[in-house]
């Protein structure tokens, strides 16, 4: 029989790293949150106001809802074969920005560019999707100085 506690089986998860422990420094709360932002739950066991439940640690969700206290954050649970929407409310210090989607923004902007260019110069803009590199182009070996090899399996030779 466990016992059914809010933190249970927490010990490793909630673990701080070394010589992290204790009071939490300014910029964390400092940072600005707005709608729409992704954000990374992770737990601060330091502070137990506005805790998540341990099952959200580790997962990302979207801002929705900004109050002076906390954050209102929307995320997706998978219950059998459902996924049921969640809305938590949980304060600053569990949480951080999220760098999942820094590539996209990135690409997206550079795609803007392109096109605002492509606008300029009167000319149509090709596909913009990120493309596989395809087979490596095909080349020829010289043969000068280059004395082929035969490749094959050595006889075995017993040692003892």
């Amino acid at each position: 029989m466990r016992s059914k506690g809010y933190r249970r089986g927490t010990r490793h998860r909630f673990a701080q790293p070394h010589r992290k422990h204790g009071a939490i420094r300014m910029s964390k709360y400092m940072t600005t949150y707005k709608k729409n932002d992704l954000v990374d739950i992770k737990v601060n066991p330091a502070i137990h106001k506005g805790m998540p439940h341990k099952f959200y640690h580790g997962r990302t969700g979207k801002v929705v809802g900004v109050n002076p206290r906390s954050l209102v954050v929307i995320l997706n649970k998978t219950v059998g074969n459902k996924q049921i929407r969640r809305t938590l409310y949980v304060r600053e210090e569990h949480l951080s920005k999220s760098r999942c989607n820094e590539d996209f923004i990135a690409r997206r902007a550079t795609n803007d560019e392109i096109r605002q260019q492509a606008v300029l110069e009167g000319k149509k803009v090709k596909c913009l999707k990120r493309q596989l590199p395809g087979p490596r182009e095909s080349f020829v070996v010289s043969m000068v100085n280059n004395t082929p090899v035969s490749l094959g399996y050595e006889p075995y030779v017993d040692t003892f």
